[in-house]
């Protein structure tokens, strides 16, 4: 038998020059163009997004304009009133704050209008503080007034911003005090609401047919155009964004509570409220209705006499159950 062969183990670290080497790894740059615009894009987007975010959380900003600032109140026009803290929140704290302006006969003479009460809703700025001279025009034509402060306006109480959801549970709940706790009729409470105020009115004569008529002074009809013009931009869409409403073109074309609708005098005072679209949103509303236009200064005859006219055409002329 011949001797066995035996081979040398092969060295792996030898090198193979007969093997053929793949070729080095090369990156499509037309891949890599790719890749790096749909990271762009998708970062972009990502931005826009945030952007809007921060719109949409903030757009509340751009109409409402509260005031913590109380400085003036009924008594500075020679009126008597009383503070009133009411709406409890499940702290015991009351959340709202108003004032109540009842009317006081003298010489035991009873004002025509003394029977009923307005609930004056303020417009989405500054406090109480601003409606004192509306207040003091409603009490000199013998009515009672009941003025709230939403909150975050004044001195109620609120941790969160204020919004249109907040303003209308807080109307709602100015009107359940009136009729719960001081006993009022609510076939004897007009709501009375100035510029945005107006769609919270307009709501509540909606929900409560019994109310005899509504006021609405100086309404914004278009409350996302004012949101737009305070700050234009043609990269985010406020109109879509914005979440506050405000709507009262609708609801006033369906509404059968008498309306005294007030366009001019001394509440029309909001520089982005296009005054030229009042005519129109009035021509819209149900009847019965009566529109007033109002000089923007020396307006206080012309006020009363309107406001006069209406009540007596209307609530007042109203058969008492």
């Amino acid at each position: 038998m011949p001797p066995a062969k035996h081979h040398a183990p092969r060295n792996p670290r030898a090198p193979r020059s007969n093997v053929p080497q793949p070729p080095p790894e090369v990156i499509d740059p037309v891949w890599l163009a790719k890749a790096v615009g749909l990271s762009l894009v998708a970062a972009l987007l990502c931005g826009y997004a945030t952007l809007c975010l921060l719109f949409y959380q903030g757009e509340w900003q751009l109409i409402l304009h509260p005031s913590r600032i109380v400085d003036r109140t009924p008594a500075s026009a020679g009126l008597g009133y009383q503070d009133v803290h009411f709406d409890a929140a499940d702290s015991g704290q009351p959340r709202l704050t108003a004032w109540w302006i009842p009317e006081e006969p003298q010489a035991g003479f009873q004002p025509r209008y003394a029977t009923f009460t307005v609930l004056y809703l303020h417009d989405g700025s500054g406090s109480l503080s601003n409606t004192v001279p509306t207040l003091a025009l409603l009490h000199r034509a013998g009515l009672n007034v009941f003025a709230i402060d939403y909150r975050g306006f004044g001195a109620s109480g609120s941790s969160a911003h204020p919004s249109e959801a907040l303003m209308v549970q807080d109307a709602a709940a100015a009107l359940e005090y009136l009729t719960s706790t001081l006993h009022i009729p609510t076939r004897d409470i007009i709501p009375y609401g100035v510029g945005l105020g107006a769609s919270l009115a307009v709501r509540l004569a909606r929900d409560h047919a019994d109310l005899p008529a509504v006021i609405l002074d100086n309404p914004d009809p278009d409350p996302a155009s004012t949101a737009a013009a305070v700050k234009p931009s043609r990269v985010i869409p406020i109109r879509l964004l914005y979440g506050n409403s405000f709507d009262i073109a609708k609801p006033i074309s369906g509404l059968a509570t008498p309306k005294l609708l007030i366009s001019g005098g001394a509440n029309a005072t909001d520089a982005n409220r296009d005054l030229a679209q009042m005519p129109s949103l009035f021509q819209r509303a149900a009847s019965p209705r009566f529109a007033v236009t109002l000089a923007r200064t020396d307006s206080d005859a012309d006020y009363q006499a309107a406001l006069s006219r209406f009540l007596d055409q209307y609530p007042a002329a109203r058969p008492r159950r």
